[in-house]
């Protein structure tokens, strides 16, 4: 059984390598086979043609696709640009040619490494092209500086129950791929984070940042917090909006 970890980031060092592997150290952990592909390593081209998806899968290094078809479940790491994930990576997803993905389990991380903002936005893509090939995914993971310590430990353990899930394949039921969609999005209306917004984002943030805090500074981030999440409570998304930023701003600059 062969767990594999796409390492969407070009550098082979960095935290997104950091995430994946952590996920790959738990499927070990339980007996699984675990390799990590690195997508920089790949002569993966941005699709330029206009022959719909069947034309876009020739634009894969036939390897990688051949890779991606022969492990049990997947595991996506991609680190966040400007509000989502990195071309790179979203190159792959637009290109690879996965024909036994119904069902497969996979698991979804993405990082954003400077300010925080887009960890969200950037794991739904991956769980929304997750979605669309309709892969049994699980744990969407998204990952900034403030709680990576937290997310590596939360992965190993992840990892573990991807490997778990592997050894028993629950393709979505259906002669065919139309056929199974009620069976997916029920799924997916189970992950975490896919219907979150913005201001959820900074909610997270803000939550991420004064777990990792203390003193008056701290405390009147979590004041504001609290207003965001009554705000959220009573309907009015603008103004928890504004106080979530708060939060977020003064620890984000204090450190």
């Amino acid at each position: 059984m062969l767990v594999l970890g796409i390492v969407g980031s070009p550098r082979k060092d960095g935290r997104t390598n950091q995430l994946v592997g952590a996920a790959l150290e738990g499927a070990a952990s339980v007996g699984a086979q675990v390799q990590a592909a690195y997508l920089v390593d790949y002569a993966i081209r941005s699709f330029t043609g206009s022959g719909g998806s069947s034309q876009a899968l020739t634009y894969c290094p036939a390897e990688l696709s051949a890779l991606c078809a022969q492990a049990d479940a997947l595991v996506v790491g991609a680190p966040v640009y400007y509000g989502d994930i990195n071309g790179l990576t979203k190159d792959f997803m637009d290109t690879v040619r996965i024909p036994n993905e119904n069902g497969k389990p996979a698991l979804g991380i993405s990082i954003a490494g400077g300010s925080g903002k887009g960890l969200l936005s950037g794991v739904q893509s991956i769980y929304h092209w997750f979605y669309h090939r309709q892969m049994r995914a699980i744990d969407p993971t998204p990952v900034s500086r403030f709680n990576l310590a937290q997310a590596l430990e939360g992965l190993r353990a992840s990892g573990a129950r991807l490997a778990e899930l592997a050894r028993h394949p629950q393709p979505f039921p259906g002669a065919g791929r139309e056929d199974r969609w009620a069976d997916v999005l029920a799924h997916y209306a189970t992950l975490p984070y896919l219907d979150r917004g913005p201001v959820d984002e900074f909610v997270l943030l803000a939550s991420q940042l004064i777990a990792a805090a203390s003193g008056a500074q701290a405390e009147l981030a979590r004041t504001e917090l609290l207003q965001a999440l009554g705000l959220l409570q009573a309907g009015d998304r603008a103004q928890a909006g504004r106080h979530a930023v708060k939060a977020y701003e003064l620890l984000y600059y204090a450190g």
